[in-house]
C-alpha cells in the first residue's frame, strides 16, 4: 500500500517538478534583464563619492546653526595652505604661485605672506618690516623666521571637486615655480577632504575588489562545489549592486564611510548564502539514498532547503538589519546614511537569495554528493567538543562571564576623537604635512571669536578697535601657543595720543575706507542691527591640546572684558565642532547599540516564545562587544566615527549565528531529543557553516585594514575583532549556558 502511494505521489511530483522549472527559468530571466539598470545605478553610485568636511560635523546642534551663522556674515571659511622648504617672504616664488592661483576658478583669492607684508608696509598704512612681521607672526609668518606661506580661499567649483583643486596647486607650483609636487607642504580643510576623496576611491577600485575576491575563494573552498560557489557569487554580487542602485536612484552618494558598505553587504550576502547553501548540502545527503529520479531529489533537497533555512536566515537578516538601521539616530550623516543603505541592502540581500538560489539549484544542480568519512569525521568532533562543554559548563560560563566583566569596567571610560592626527596614521603625507606646517610657521585648527557691537552703541570705529585689540591680548596671555588674526592685524597702529599726528591716524581709523578695507578682509561685517568685528584664533592640530577645554578656557577669560564694556562675545569654528562631535560619537554609540539590543531582544522573545531564553540568548551576543569596546578603553584606544558603526552592526551579525543554532536546537528537543543530544546535533549542524562565515567575512573586511584613514583602518580590525568574540560567545558561551542549569530556560513544557 505504502509502495502504491510513494509511486501515485513520484508522478504527481514529476509534474510539479517541470512547473517549477519553467518558474524558476522565469525567475532568472526577471533577475538577468533587471541587471543593465542594477549595474546602471551602481555605477553612477561609485562615481559619486563626496568628501565634504561639514557632513563629519553634527547636524541639528546649536553649535552648527552658530557656524552657519558666522560663515552666513563672513564667507566660507574652507582653505588650503600651501609651504615649501625654502618658501621665505623673499623667495619670489610665492608671489608667482599667488598670481597663477589667484586667477583660477577653484580658489576666490591667495593670500601670502609677501602680499599682506607689502599692503602693511605700503600706504595708508606705512608700518614698518618688523612690525608687519610681529602682526603676521604665527599665521603668515614664522615667529623666529622668514618662513612664510599662501592661504587659499576655495571657490565653489573648488569645493565640488577638491581632488582637482588641490591638483591645481600641485599643477601650477610645478609649471610656474618648478617646485616638485613630494616638495609642497599642504593643509586646511580642501587638502584633507581631497585626501579622503582619493582614499575613497583607492578603496573602491583597489581593495573592495580584492576583498570580494578572497570572500569568494574561501567560499569556493568551503562548498566544495565550483557550480554552487558561483551561484553564491551572482547573490552577493547582485545584492551588492542593489543596494548601491538604492543608494544612486534615492539621490544619495558615497564618502569615505560609505565606501564600506559594498564590502559589508557582498561579505554578509556571501555569509548568508552559504549558511543557506549548507542546508542544501544536507538535504542533499539526506536524499542521496532515496531510489527516485535526480530531479525529484534535487526538487526535494530545495524545499527540505528552502523550509529548514527561511526562518533562520530571515531572522539573520532582520536582526542584522536592526543593528544596522539603529545608526539612523546618529547626529552625524555619514553614519546615518550607511545605517540606512547598509540595512536595506542586507534585508535585500535575503530576498534574493531566496528567489534567486532555489531557481538556479533546480535549473543547474550541482553534483549530488555521496556522505563521506569527511562528514562522518566532522560528526566525531563536534561530539568531542560538546562532551566537554558538557563536563565543563560551569567553569567555561564563569570564564567567559568573568572576561565580560573585566572589560565592562573600562566602557564608562571610553574616550572618542575627531582629530586630524587621529584621522591619518602617523607617518602619513597629511600628518607629516601638517607638523611641518606648525613647527615652521604656527597653528592650524581654526576658532572664531565675533564680537558684537549694537547699532546704538556710541564707540567710534577706533574704540571698538581697541576692544578687539584687548581681547586678542587676553588670548596671547594664556599659557596655550596659539596664533591670532583680525582687523588690528590689518589696520594703521591705534593712537594713544593728542598729537597731531594722532589726530590723523584716527582720522584714517574712522573712515570708511578703513572699514571697506576690513570687510573685504572679511574681518569686519554690518548687519542692521549690529557690528560683528572677527578674531581669527589658530590652536595646534597634532598634539594634546583638549579642544573643549581650549573653548572653555577662552569663553571664561573673554566674556567678563567683554561685558565689562557693553559687547557680547560669540565663539564658533572647527575647534568647538570637533568637541561636540567627539561627545556626539559616545552618544551615537552608546544609544544605538541600546536601541538594537532592546529591538532584537524583542524579536528573540517573539521567536523564541519565552521571555528568560530571549534574555539568556542576548548573553552571548553582548559578548563580543563588551569585550572588545570595553578592551579598546584597556589597550587606550580612542573611538573613531569608523568604530561607531560597528558596534551595532556587530551585535546583529553575532544574532545571526545564535539564531541558526538555537533554532537547530530548538528543533531537536521539538523532535523529542535531549537537550544534550540537542545540542550535539545543533553543533554538527552549524559550527562549520559558523567558522567558515566568520572566516570568509573577517578575511574579507581585514583587506581594509590596509588603508591610510584610520576610521576605516579601525573599522576594518574591530569588525573582525568583534566577528571573532561573537563566534567564541556562540561556540563557548552559548554552549555553556546550554549544558547548564540556565539551559532549562529553553525547553518547553512539552520538551521537559
Amino acid at each position: 500500500m505504502n509502495r502504491t502511494l510513494d509511486s501515485v505521489n513520484e508522478t504527481l511530483s514529476a509534474s510539479a517538478v517541470a512547473r517549477q522549472r519553467r518558474q524558476a527559468r522565469l525567475i532568472l530571466i526577471v533577475l538577468l534583464l533587471a541587471i543593465p539598470v542594477v549595474a546602471y545605478g551602481a555605477i553612477r553610485a561609485l562615481r559619486s563619492t563626496s568628501n565634504d568636511p561639514r557632513q563629519w560635523l553634527p547636524r541639528t546642534f546649536a553649535a552648527t546653526d552658530t557656524y552657519d551663522w558666522f560663515q552666513a556674515q563672513f564667507g566660507s571659511d574652507e582653505i588650503a595652505v600651501v609651504s615649501w622648504p625654502g618658501c621665505t617672504l623673499s623667495d619670489p616664488r610665492v608671489k608667482q604661485l599667488a598670481d597663477a592661483l589667484q586667477v583660477s576658478s577653484y580658489f576666490d583669492r591667495a593670500r601670502s605672506g609677501p602680499g599682506v607684508m607689502e599692503q602693511l608696509t605700503s600706504p595708508p598704512l606705512d608700518l614698518s618690516r618688523e612690525s608687519a612681521k610681529r602682526r603676521l607672526r604665527g599665521s603668515l609668518v614664522a615667529p623666529e623666521s622668514e618662513t612664510t606661506c599662501l592661504i587659499l580661499s576655495t571657490s565653489a567649483q573648488g569645493r565640488s571637486d577638491r581632488v582637482e583643486a588641490v591638483a591645481e596647486i600641485e599643477r601650477k607650483a610645478e609649471e610656474v615655480c618648478q617646485i616638485a609636487p613630494n616638495e609642497l607642504r599642504l593643509a586646511g580643510p580642501t587638502v584633507d577632504a581631497a585626501a579622503i576623496d582619493l582614499e575613497s576611491r583607492r578603496l573602491l577600485f583597489e581593495l573592495a575588489g580584492f576583498s570580494a575576491l578572497i570572500s569568494f575563494v574561501i567560499a569556493a573552498a568551503r562548498l566544495a562545489s565550483i557550480r554552487l560557489a558561483i551561484m553564491v557569487l551572482f547573490v552577493a554580487t547582485y545584492s551588492t549592486g542593489v543596494a548601491l542602485a538604492v543608494l544612486f536612484f534615492s539621490g544619495s552618494y558615497m564618502n569615505l564611510l560609505m565606501t564600506m558598505l559594498p564590502p559589508l553587504v557582498y561579505v554578509l550576502s556571501i555569509s548568508s548564502a552559504v549558511h543557506l547553501a549548507n542546508y542544501y548540502r544536507d538535504a542533499v545527503a539526506e536524499e542521496i539514498n532515496a531510489n527516485t529520479d535526480v530531479a525529484l531529489r534535487t526538487g526535494r533537497a530545495i524545499r527540505t532547503t528552502v523550509a529548514h533555512g527561511w526562518l533562520p536566515c530571515t531572522l539573520a537578516a532582520v536582526t542584522t538589519g536592526i543593528g544596522l538601521i539603529s545608526l539612523m539616530m546618529s547626529k552625524i550623516d555619514p553614519i546615518r546614511m550607511f545605517g540606512l543603505y547598509a540595512s536595506i541592502g542586507i534585508v535585500v540581500s535575503v530576498a534574493i537569495l531566496f528567489i534567486f538560489l532555489p531557481a538556479a539549484l533546480r535549473l543547474f544542480p550541482p553534483k549530488l554528493i555521496k556522505p563521506s568519512q569527511r562528514v562522518a569525521s566532522t560528526a566525531k568532533q563536534p561530539s568531542r567538543y560538546i562532551s566537554f562543554v558538557q563536563r565543563h559548563h560551569d567553569w567555561l560560563t564563569a570564564v567567559c562571564l568573568t572576561v565580560m566583566a573585566l572589560a565592562a569596567w573600562g566602557l564608562p571610560h571610553i574616550k572618542s576623537t575627531v582629530k586630524l592626527q587621529d584621522r591619518f596614521l602617523p607617518g602619513s603625507d597629511a600628518v607629516t604635512d601638517y607638523q611641518w606646517l606648525e613647527d615652521n610657521i604656527g597653528p592650524m585648527v581654526p576658532l572664531e571669536i565675533v564680537v558684537h557691537f549694537d547699532k546704538d552703541d556710541s564707540r567710534d570705529t577706533l574704540k571698538r578697535m581697541k576692544l578687539v585689540a584687548a581681547v586678542q591680548g587676553k588670548i596671547h596671555s594664556l599659557d596655550e601657543p596659539v596664533a591670532t588674526m583680525s582687523a588690528i592685524n590689518f589696520s594703521p597702529r591705534l593712537p594713544t595720543g593728542r598729537s597731531i599726528g594722532s589726530v590723523v591716524e584716527r582720522t584714517v581709523i574712522n573712515s570708511q575706507r578703513t572699514k571697506d578695507l576690513l570687510v573685504d578682509a572679511r574681518y569686519l561685517a554690518m548687519t542692521e542691527d549690529e557690528q560683528l568685528w572677527r578674531i581669527t584664533v589658530r590652536a595646534n592640530a597634532i598634539g594634546d591640546l583638549d579642544y573643549g577645554q581650549f573653548a572653555e578656557t577662552l569663553q571664561q577669560t573673554i566674556d567678563p572684558l567683554l561685558q565689562e564694556n557693553g559687547a557680547t562675545g560669540t565663539y564658533t569654528g572647527v575647534i568647538p565642532l570637533i568637541y561636540k562631535a567627539q561627545r556626539q560619537l559616545l552618544q551615537d554609540l552608546f544609544r544605538s547599540f541600546l536601541a538594537a539590543f532592546g529591538v532584537i531582544a524583542i524579536v528573540l522573545v517573539f521567536v523564541l516564545r519565552s521571555l528568560t531564553a530571549a534574555l539568556l540568548a542576548m548573553i552571548p551576543n553582548l559578548f563580543p562587544a563588551v569585550v572588545v569596546f570595553g578592551g579598546l578603553e584597556w589597550v587606550d584606544i580612542p573611538i573613531q566615527i569608523g568604530s561607531v558603526m560597528t558596534a551595532s552592526a556587530a551585535l546583529g551579525i553575532a544574532v545571526d549565528d545564535t539564531v541558526h543554532f538555537l533554532t537547530w536546537f530548538r528543533r531537536g528537543l521539538t523532535s523529542g531529543l535531549s537537550r544534550g543530544d540537542a545540542l550535539h546535533d545543533a553543533f554538527g549542524r552549524c559550527a562549520g557553516a559558523m567558522i567558515h562565515t566568520t572566516l570568509i567575512c573577517s578575511c574579507g573586511l581585514l583587506v581594509f585594514a590596509v588603508s591610510s584613514f584610520v576610521p576605516i583602518l579601525h573599522f576594518a580590525w574591530l569588525m573582525v575583532l568583534l566577528l571573532l568574540s561573537a563566534l567564541v560567545g556562540d561556540l563557548v558561551l552559548l554552549p555553556s549556558i546550554l549544558a547548564g542549569p540556565l539551559g532549562r530556560g529553553f525547553e518547553s513544557k512539552t520538551d521537559r
